[in-house]
């Protein structure tokens, strides 16, 4: 009997479970470096856009805007549109204008706070279009609210 006096000796394992061990470890290391390159590299903020000229991102905004508010006058010519559902979209034009164009967030503003943050211009167009948006009876002048709002967007600076 091995070791007669109570004690054994060491037993030897073989070099393949240091190796395996070892490769183990480099496995895990890999994952963690893998994980952190592929989220950094997917999440990263986008940097600001290049800085366009003022003067023709204004004239591009209005461009657009006459164009959306030419599409509900054409869409209420058309029959497509009620006369309320006109005006309601006119106001949610003219205050999305207001928010692209200033970064003002009027489109969540009622009337009083647009008055009370001063866009006077934008106040009196909701104004305008609050009775024919909400009045029980279809009423309302689309050309001319139409109109209005195209002189909100030509008049803002």
């Amino acid at each position: 009997m091995p070791g007669g006096d109570g004690f054994y000796p060491p037993t030897m394992y073989a070099p393949i479970w240091a190796i395996l061990g070892a490769i183990l470890l480099i496995l895990v290391a890999a994952w963690y470096a893998f994980v952190w390159w592929w989220s950094h590299k997917r999440h990263r903020m986008p940097g600001p856009p290049p800085a366009a000229d003022p003067f023709l991102e204004a004239a591009r905004l209005k461009s657009k805007y006459y164009g959306l508010i030419e599409e509900v006058e054409e869409a209420w010519r058309a029959e497509e549109l009620s006369t309320r559902a006109a005006h309601q979209k006119l106001g949610t034009l003219v205050r999305f204008f207001v928010f692209e164009s200033s970064g003002r967030k009027a489109q969540v503003m009622t009337l009083e706070d647009l008055n009370q943050a001063n866009l006077r211009s934008v106040a009196d167009a909701v104004e305008q279009y609050y009775p024919a948006e909400f009045a029980a009876v279809d009423q309302g002048d689309v050309p001319y609210s139409a109109d209005v709002a195209r002189e909100v967007v030509g008049t803002w600076s």
